[in-house]
């Protein structure tokens, strides 16, 4: 790996911590996902059906998740 040009406290020569960097990323990506969400039907598909497996709780069998993610959400 080359050097990142960073000194000990995460500063590089303009003066930019790397957290400002990540942050930049998170936040770029934020944007993006948001965006797809409410704009593309097929990643909006896809996200609804994520967000109901991760719904499952410590309660239900791993089975019942799987049925969660197979069933179709939309008619």
């Amino acid at each position: 790996m080359s050097n990142s040009h960073f000194n000990k406290k995460g500063v590089d020569k303009s003066g930019t911590h790397w957290l400002q960097y990540a942050a930049f990323v998170v936040t770029a990506f934020a944007i993006y996902l948001s965006w797809a969400f409410f704009n593309d039907a097929n990643f909006h598909h896809f996200a609804v059906k994520i967000f109901k497996f991760w719904n499952c709780n410590g309660y239900n069998p791993l089975s019942y998740c799987v049925m969660r993610w197979e069933e179709d959400f939309y008619s």
